[in-house]
């Protein structure tokens, strides 16, 4: 008995839990190191962020049975017969409408901060072949249309940026009318569905589909396309031609969306397995095989395998490689990222899948037509889990999240299917509580994932990284060196007699020797002060700059030069970043890095001053220094 009451306390606190863990995630989460998976938190603002929070509270304290039975009668109230119910609130008008919405809201909200390789690849597209493009073989029919999209926007006044992030939108409208379909079949209810259809929205993928510059969207819509009619060939919905032709079709936009395939071996029956297995793998075969005539008639080049698959010579991480704690704890921030509620679906599929296992549960281990969908959508869960861990990717989590997106619509399915099992076997008073946690988490993964959408549409995030500097240009709104000739230099006077060639500030270049890097500076020889009129832009702006001392003179016995970056506005003169290098030291022997925001200066004119003084003894006569790259960037830098 007190263990029965006990179990029963801890269900009905379990919302509350739920409620306490989504707070500390959305509210606490930005300021603690390492968790970069809600970083962007920080970027929120904070009367959002205490919404979000009261919304939790508001979900969880509510009673189940009273705020569903009110959106059970609303939206009953859409399914009224037809005579009755104006044209406009006909469910299939509603759905049109519905859809409609979503894709402009789709390209309305389409994200500024770029992630991955959208850089090289918009780079790529801009100077490369088609035939010579690396990325070809990598996602073949996502390539062939990129091209198709390219070359019908080009004469429009559109390029690469825009051609992609329409596909980006497409694929999000292709994605929806799968998520449609799979509450559709599912579930009767409509509050059931509504879930299952939050299910699959609520996560950090759905930025896929807001003008996404990448290449993960048609796989990712195209793989639940396949997961979805799996599940209708199962209910006598769709014939199984269907399943393999969409099966190949999302390999074919992608080869990651090859591991739903060996799920759909489980559609296979006796007797007839081996017609049906033929009917799987030719109707499979069909896309891959018409892209490839394709991009050979287009003059592709067969890959070249000698350095492993385009380029890559490991392509999955070892098991010691994929169990690095460092590289398991990224690996688990992207799963909160792409798939928030991943405890919550791992929990009830896992356990589902021990009840089957263990026979403590009928209708999990049944033969029967749930059981199979279980097993179908645990297979397709537990294939992508082993994709997202072991699959070696070059660049790190935080930048190539997306590249593992495809992984939360199978998670989620599974999760919730599971969920939902869980609940039809469970008593009513748990089954109530499992319903309100399954809200509470739904709300939270659904502020969570706008929140996302949302600060990648109103920010620009820049990662100013040295060596990617060429493709950084598209943010650069101005070189500072062209305002020099508008410039006033204090003191005036040359660093020798002569005032030719011993100018105290002057445009000229700076090469580390030790690597080469090459860079042109602002040469501003210490004590100097460069004071720039400058008329900062209306939208958020930052200065990128590479201040460094003059390799010329690193060993001429200088005491170091104070770098100072200050503004002068109405308002007065604001120190905004400074340092102290000195060739003493070797780190300080090379370029360094200062990042300086100027939003709160935005739409102003200001005096930008650049300041090189001695160092601590005073002696100037080694400080050749100098401002290099200064750039005045479009965005908000990252750290």
């Amino acid at each position: 008995m007190r263990a029965g009451r006990l179990q029963h306390w801890l269900f009905l606190m379990l919302p509350l839990w739920c409620v306490l863990v989504g707070e500390l995630l959305l509210y606490y989460a930005d300021g603690w190191p390492g968790w970069w998976a809600f970083a962007f938190l920080a970027y929120v603002p904070d009367v959002l962020l205490r919404g979000a929070a009261l919304l939790l509270v508001v979900a969880a304290m509510v009673p189940y049975i009273g705020w569903a039975g009110f959106v059970e009668l609303r939206l009953a109230q859409l399914g009224r017969p037809a005579d009755r119910t104006p044209a406009i609130l006909q469910p299939a008008t509603l759905r049109w409408l519905g859809w409609g919405a979503a894709l402009g809201l789709f390209w309305l909200l389409r994200e500024r901060s770029w992630h991955g390789d959208a850089l090289y690849k918009i780079q790529l597209w801009s100077t490369t072949p088609f035939s010579a493009n690396p990325y070809v073989w990598k996602e073949p029919l996502n390539s062939l249309l990129e091209f198709a999209a390219i070359a019908v926007l080009q004469p429009l006044g559109g390029g690469a940026e825009q051609a992609i992030a329409l596909l980006s939108v497409v694929a999000g409208g292709v994605y929806l009318v799968a998520v449609w379909l799979a509450a559709s079949w599912l579930a009767e209810q409509p509050l059931r569905r509504l879930s299952i259809g939050a299910a699959l929205l609520a996560g950090g993928g759905t930025l896929l589909w807001f003008g996404h510059v990448e290449n993960y969207s048609g796989s990712t819509a195209t793989t639940l396309w396949t997961l979805v009619l799996a599940l209708g060939y199962l209910r006598g919905r769709v014939p199984l031609w269907a399943v393999g032709l969409l099966g190949g079709s999302a390999a074919s936009f992608h080869p990651q969306s090859a591991f739903v395939l060996p799920a759909l071996l489980l559609l296979l029956r006796r007797p007839g397995w081996l017609q049906q297995g033929a009917v799987l793998a030719l109707s499979g075969a069909a896309v891959p095989a018409v892209t490839l005539l394709l991009l050979r008639w287009a003059g592709v080049p067969w890959p070249n395998l000698t350095g492993g698959f385009a380029g890559d010579p490991q392509l999955f991480w070892t098991v010691p490689q994929a169990l690095a704690p460092a590289r398991l704890a990224d690996a688990l921030q992207n799963l909160w990222l792409i798939a928030p509620l991943w405890p919550f679906w791992l929990a009830a599929g896992l356990s589902a899948g021990l009840a089957a296992a263990t026979g403590r549960g009928a209708e999990f281990g049944s033969a029967g037509r749930a059981a199979r969908e279980f097993r179908l959508l645990a297979a397709a869960a537990a294939a992508f889990l082993l994709y997202f861990f072991t699959f070696q990717n070059d660049l790190p989590r935080q930048r190539d999240w997306d590249l593992f997106a495809v992984v939360a619509p199978p998670l989620a399915l599974w999760g919730i299917y599971s969920w939902y099992l869980w609940i039809d076997r469970a008593t009513s008073a748990v089954a109530d509580t499992l319903r309100q946690t399954l809200v509470v988490g739904l709300c939270f993964a659904m502020l969570y994932s706008s929140f996302w959408v949302g600060v990648n549409h109103v920010y620009t995030l820049v990662r100013p990284d040295p060596a990617e500097r060429e493709r950084l240009t598209r943010y650069r709104l101005l070189d500072l060196a062209e305002l020099l000739p508008q410039a006033r230099v204090r003191p005036e006077t040359p660093i020798c007699p002569e005032p030719t060639g011993c100018e105290r500030v002057l445009l000229s270049h700076f090469v580390m020797p030790h690597t080469g890097d090459t860079r042109a500076v602002i040469f501003a020889h210490a004590p100097a002060q460069v004071v720039l009129p400058l008329a900062v832009p209306a939208e958020r702006t930052f200065l990128w700059l590479s201040p460094a001392l003059d390799p010329q003179a690193w060993d001429w016995g200088g005491d170091g030069v104070q770098f100072a970056v200050r503004v002068r506005s109405q308002a007065g003169e604001e120190l905004l970043w400074e340092r102290f290098l000195t060739p003493a030291l070797a780190a300080d022997r090379e370029w360094q890095q200062a990042i300086v925001p100027l939003d709160a200066y935005r739409g102003q004119q200001v005096e930008l001053i650049l300041v090189t003084d001695p160092g601590p003894a005073g002696d100037a006569s080694a400080d050749r220094a100098g401002w290099g790259m200064p750039w005045l960037m479009r965005g908000t830098a990252l750290p």
